[in-house]
């Protein structure tokens, strides 16, 4: 089924905390994007002071010195943009914006259109990196803000600048100012949507893993409860054919004694030896299916010792290196005592008597996983072949419900490495089964 879609957890708040690579292109392109407006104003506000200087206006060198105060607003709006705190850069880089259109167009009527610009800029940062929240406040201060300036610009003459210059000159200023204005918000625009895209591939590539996952999820699951109903099958086909028979002959023995008994014939020692050796063939099964559900020695002897023990009823050779200290949780040693009896059983049936195979139990740098790892000599295979293998399913759904890795590295005439990363203890209940 899929996730729902929460109403404020919108793209912006995405971008702002749920995906730290694009919060940190979002912080780059912030510093460098304030860092080239701050030196856009200052080109800005010397062009007026030399435009006032050569038009001998006091009015234009007063707007010049409006436009460079912005600058203070950046410089105070640039360390936060450094700290990563977006919501506070960008509420001052706005406050400098906003704070230039009321002088300009008080001074320069026929500015309408760059104030307008500058009005909208803020709200589409905040629109892009801001949670909902933030942009629905934004929303009435923007609209106030451009209604303002726009019955300031209606309803004044301003100082009379379009008298003083010359109206090519006047005009080619306004003109060319407006376009390249109007540039740097389509720039600014065009990397906006650059975020928002980046956003919603990532959004759909996490997705995408996400549904991966599940499907091997539902899978693992149903291989599961397969492999647990098989276990039965087989435990219930063992019981009957070994274990049961033995105790039902057992018992016909005994029954036969106790009828001899009561004709005065007690039974020899050979015939209370012969099932005293059937009830011991008959508790030694029973314990040997019992160890195929739950090790017991694990349990009484910890992961390593289990691991000797099984080295000690094996075939083949099996060299046990063990670094790791502390408690390992019960799931976490029943998943890695399976993974080496299965990878020990694999080995010793593709490889044979001769093969060698070495395991190596330690704990990572930071304590918090185990690595379990089974090298053998043996022939090897091509994983690819034999990516429905049963044992090989069986490790790596094991590994895998507690939150595990398995790597499998091998090759034709190469022998086999068996690769476990567990954590050290699970909030998962231990698993049972060979």
């Amino acid at each position: 089924m899929d996730a729902p879609i929460v109403d404020d957890a919108d793209l912006p708040s995405i971008a702002e905390s749920e995906i730290p690579d694009v919060r940190r292109q979002a912080k780059t392109w912030l510093i460098a994007n304030n860092r080239s407006d701050a030196r856009a104003i200052a080109v800005f506000a010397l062009g007026v002071a030399v435009f006032a200087l050569v038009l001998q206006s006091w009015w234009a060198l007063v707007l010049a010195g409006c436009i460079a105060l912005v600058l203070p607003f950046r410089w105070i709006a640039a360390p936060y943009f450094r700290r990563g705190d977006l919501r506070r850069g960008i509420l001052w880089a706005s406050l400098g914006s906003w704070y230039l259109l009321f002088p300009l167009v008080i001074i320069i009527p026929d500015t309408l259109p760059i104030a307008m610009q500058n009005v909208i800029g803020p709200a589409i940062l905040v629109a892009t990196y801001l949670e909902r929240r933030v942009v629905r406040r934004m929303v009435p201060a923007t609209i106030a803000i451009a209604v303002a300036i726009s019955f300031i610009s209606f309803t004044t003459d301003g100082v009379g600048l379009d008298e003083v210059a010359p109206p090519s000159l006047y005009w080619s200023v306004i003109l060319a100012y407006v376009g390249a204005n109007m540039w740097l918000v389509m720039g600014d625009i065009q990397e906006l949507n650059a975020v928002h895209l980046r956003s919603l591939q990532r959004a759909v590539r996490n997705n995408q893993e996400l549904r991966t996952a599940d499907q091997a999820l539902r899978e693992s699951r149903r291989r599961l409860l397969v492999a647990a109903d098989e276990e039965r099958v087989r435990l219930e086909q063992d019981l009957h054919d070994g274990a049961q028979q033995r105790l039902v002959s057992l018992s016909l023995q005994l029954r036969l004694a106790a009828e001899l008994a009561e004709e005065g014939e007690p039974p020899t020692s050979e015939s209370l030896m012969a099932m005293h050796q059937a009830a011991t063939e008959a508790i030694e099964e029973l314990r040997d299916l019992a160890q195929g559900v739950y090790p017991v020695r694990l349990r009484e002897l910890g992961l390593a010792r289990a691991l000797h023990a099984v080295a000690r009823r094996s075939p083949v050779r099996i060299e046990i290196a063990d670094t790791t200290s502390g408690e390992i949780d019960e799931s976490t040693e029943v998943a890695l005592y399976f993974v080496c009896v299965e990878a020990i059983q694999n080995a010793t049936k593709h490889g044979g008597p001769d093969t060698t195979i070495e395991i190596s139990l330690a704990a990572t740098d930071d304590g918090q996983d185990l690595l379990v790892t089974v090298v053998d000599d043996g022939p090897g295979f091509e994983p690819d072949r034999h990516e429905d293998s049963r044992g090989l399913l069986n490790m790596t759904d094991r590994v895998g419900a507690l939150g595990g890795d398995l790597a499998i590295r091998t090759a034709p005439g190469s022998g086999t490495t068996i690769t476990a990363r567990l954590p050290r203890t699970s909030d998962e209940p231990a698993e049972v089964g060979t």
